[in-house]
């Protein structure tokens, strides 16, 4: 009998840890720790949903991960065993429901990261988390995070935990306004499991959500704000530009600006007043991103064309002293095949503003990342909260200011940034930037600009460098 009985055993034995191997390949080795579906139920432009899904797609890209975006009702059975590290469910209608039963299911039977974000918070959800839902009405709620505090807009109603098991973490504190003053947890996150009742496209909600999902996909850092001057164009006032840099300088803040350039004409006056006015700045200590273009009358066929503008934008610049250390750009940028591939991807770094004239050439809602995404956040976001020198980012962050177009606004900007009392990140110091243009690489480490490996000394008089020479690009894009 025993001799029967130990073959019998070791069979059993290697069958069984084959099981276990082959989940650990489907659920371990295969999945890919860089990528996250996002499954909304509605834009909901009405509430501004399509922002909230854009804000999120940013942050994403900011804590180094991809991102594939899909409508509930389009979530194809089984999708989730594409190796995806985590799920996201983000709800934006409350009055909507999840009716896609194969998400539903497909989301419950995963044992990946997984984060609510919204109302509708189902069952499972609910005893996966270990928790209880209750419902919050007619509330005014203060967001307390650390020593700062915001008052965030009046809620008819609201998903809120209780219940919380003790090891998990929560993220922000929620405090009724009525004599009871409740408290209640922002976000939470137990074992590999998150949920936000709520999604903010600024302020403290943010930065505190910001931090909760780097968290939950093990992306935490603490990082340093870059103030950034944003919609710099070669139109602006170069005397404002300039007496602004010169202020940041002497208030001993590093600082960034995100400009559009021309194509055309560069060998006009105008245009060496103005890089002239951009080598100031690099030799202040700012640093320069390139932004995109707005998309004129290009087509999905027009990928060579763009590629080549965003060389010819570049040359130029670099010709004249003025080396980018990135590529600015709506989100929707990152969101697109052709602008993606042919002028996203030509920088390691990023800054990425929300969207505005959203026009797609190819989108493909296949959010890549990059060495470094900036998520960028209006200054005027945090003028509501209070003790912002407390505000803790967990993710690279440009904070931004418009370029001012008058000699008020200019004044009341050096006010803002005087007040503004963060440590702001120095680019000098950390900066690792590369950019590819035709056959050329500018690079920016160690204080120190770079094109083909070689430092090169930004001097206020340009000297003309050897690069290849801009070729002539149809106006597709403006």
């Amino acid at each position: 009998m025993r001799k029967i009985f130990f073959p019998l055993l070791t069979i059993f034995l290697i069958t069984f840890s084959g099981i276990i191997q082959a989940n650990q390949t489907v659920y371990g080795s295969k999945r890919d720790s860089n990528h996250v579906l996002l499954v909304y139920d509605s834009q909901n432009t009405v509430e501004q949903g399509e922002k909230k899904i854009d804000t999120l797609q940013r942050m994403l890209a900011g804590i180094g991960l991809k991102v594939t975006t899909i409508k509930e009702n389009e979530y194809q059975k089984g999708e989730l065993s594409h190796g995806y590290q985590g799920v996201i469910t983000m709800i934006n209608w409350e009055q909507a429901q999840l009716v896609n039963p194969g998400f539903i299911k497909d989301r419950d039977q995963y044992d990946g990261i997984k984060l609510h974000i919204g109302e509708g918070l189902d069952t499972t959800e609910q005893q996966q988390l270990q928790v209880k839902l209750k419902t919050i009405y007619q509330q005014q709620l203060i967001l307390k995070d650390g020593n700062s505090t915001e008052m965030i807009p009046f809620v008819d109603r609201m998903d809120v935990l209780t219940g919380i098991p003790k090891e998990a973490q929560r993220y922000g504190e929620l405090k009724t306004q009525d004599k009871d003053q409740q408290s209640y947890a922002y976000g939470i996150i137990n074992r590999n499991q998150g949920y936000l009742p709520f999604f903010n496209n600024t302020g403290l909600g943010l930065i505190t959500a910001g931090k909760m999902i780097a968290t939950l996909f093990d992306r935490q850092q603490e990082t340093k704000p870059l103030l950034t001057i944003a919609n710099v164009t070669p139109y602006s006032n170069l005397k404002m530009l300039d007496d602004l840099s010169s202020y940041c300088e002497n208030l001993g803040v590093p600082f960034a600006v995100s400009t559009t350039t021309i194509a055309k004409n560069t060998e006009m006056d105008a245009y060496k007043r103005f890089t002239r006015s951009l080598r100031r700045i690099e030799d202040r200590g700012g640093v320069i991103f390139l932004q995109a273009p707005v998309i004129g009358g290009a087509t999905v066929n027009n990928a060579s064309e763009l590629s080549e503008l965003f060389d010819n934008y570049l040359l130029n610049l670099a010709q004249n002293q003025v080396y980018p250390v990135g590529i600015s750009a709506r989100g929707f940028w990152d969101q697109d095949q052709v602008l993606r591939n042919n002028a996203l991807k030509k920088a390691n770094y990023w800054m990425l503003f929300p969207n505005k004239k959203v026009v797609y050439l190819k989108q493909d809602n296949q959010g890549e990342t990059s060495s470094r995404s900036y998520l960028t956040l209006a200054a005027s976001g945090f003028n509501k909260i209070k003790n912002q020198e407390d505000v803790r980012f967990a993710m690279p962050i440009a904070l931004t200011f418009n370029m001012p177009d008058s000699k008020v606004r200019l004044k009341n900007l050096k006010e803002q940034i005087h007040a503004l009392n963060f440590t702001w990140q120095n680019p000098a110091e950390d900066f690792d930037s590369k950019i590819d243009v035709a056959s050329s690489l500018i690079a920016y480490q160690n204080g120190q600009y770079l094109v083909n490996g070689k430092v090169t000394e930004v001097k206020t008089v340009a000297e003309e460098k050897s690069l290849p020479k801009p070729v002539g690009t149809p106006a597709l894009f403006k």
